[in-house]
């Protein structure tokens, strides 16, 4: 009786993996730095709010830049979420991205610097990630931006 009790409930756990769901329940597996990153990478390309959604934490997360366009330079800053709700195609942008530098603290933090060409610049992106609820998410986003010469 123990035996097929524990048969039954093994069969029933390897069915729920099979079918994607975790054990909370949800469909799909977490996602990973590298998925976060090419989330947001896609996204961005193709002007894609869900795929941007998936990439960043749209409660807490914020881009931050310096506005060199001014006479003096200033830090700016803008919620990721204000960031997705005017996202449009940019054409080209990522294809050729290189993951530079990754560094994870405990399975719970990671900084990310990524390379981004384009035809007449690249930019350095900094990605602060966190693990939320088995999800990696980007909170920071930080870039430089480099004129080719």
């Amino acid at each position: 009786m123990i035996h097929s009790m524990l048969s039954i409930c093994t069969l029933f756990f390897l069915m729920l993996l099979s079918n994607g769901f975790d054990a909370m329940g949800r469909q799909g597996n977490p996602i990973t730095i590298e998925e976060a990153i090419g989330n947001y990478i896609i996204g961005w390309r193709d002007g894609d709010p869900e795929l941007l959604k998936k990439a960043f934490d749209m409660e807490a997360g914020v881009i931050l830049w310096v506005d060199k366009e001014k006479k003096q330079e200033q830090l700016k800053s803008m919620k990721l979420s204000e960031l997705v709700s005017n996202i449009r195609p940019h054409e080209g942008y990522g294809i050729d991205y290189e993951i530079q530098t990754l560094e994870v603290i405990d399975d719970q933090l990671a900084m990310a610097f990524v390379k981004i060409p384009r035809e007449d610049n690249h930019y350095i992106d900094c990605l602060e990630l966190q693990k939320i609820n088995d999800d990696w998410k980007i909170v920071l986003k930080s870039f430089v931006y480099f004129r080719k010469q």
